[in-house]
């Protein structure tokens, strides 16, 4: 019995030295990913269009039903457990050529680690397209609740640093927005 024993030892050790290196061999491999942040000032470049983080607006389903009928049918005790993020971007065609943009943003609150999907508000389509060197404002969504983030923390929404993150690795790339 105590032969036993030892050797389930032996092998749960075994077991634990093979993990813990698979474990470190993984993390050098693949190294944290570094941030860059992008703001109105310094503005994203992503495939010949320029993308520049503008402003943001919370609104509770009331304000937001004046932007769009989206949310107009979420029952009345959902509606105060729940925001919609409506931020907007600038984009520019830097090319010569007609650009094809497709917004594809994952909103983050960074303070209170909650995200969503971002996607273009109006028209039903979410791809843009740029004339050479045209710019155009574009109004995205983010819709929070209840699995996004706890209500008591919907208030501090509005005090959190608000980006949109378009890429997640090598390099953790988003558009930072300011009040």
């Amino acid at each position: 019995m105590k032969r036993c024993k030892v050797i389930a030892l032996i092998i749960c050790s075994v077991v634990v030295v093979i993990c813990t290196a698979m474990i470190i061999r993984i993390n050098i491999q693949f190294p944290k990913a570094e941030d860059k942040s992008y703001t109105i000032d310094n503005p994203a470049h992503i495939d010949g269009v320029i993308v520049k983080p503008i402003s943001y607006q919370i609104c509770t389903i009331d304000e937001y039903s004046k932007i769009s009928s989206e949310y107009s049918k979420v029952k009345d005790e959902k509606k105060d457990k729940c925001r919609i993020v409506v931020l907007t971007i600038s984009i520019e065609n830097t090319t010569e050529e007609v650009a094809d943009y497709t917004p594809s943003f994952i909103f983050v609150s960074e303070e209170l680690n909650a995200f969503n999907g971002a996607i273009p508000i109006g028209s039903g389509s979410r791809h843009c397209t740029l004339l050479p060197h045209e710019t155009k404002e574009m109004k995205l969504r983010a819709y929070i609740g209840a699995s996004q983030l706890d209500e008591k923390n919907l208030d501090k929404l509005d005090s959190s640093t608000i980006t949109l993150v378009y890429s997640f690795y090598p390099y953790r790339r988003k558009l930072v927005f300011s009040r």
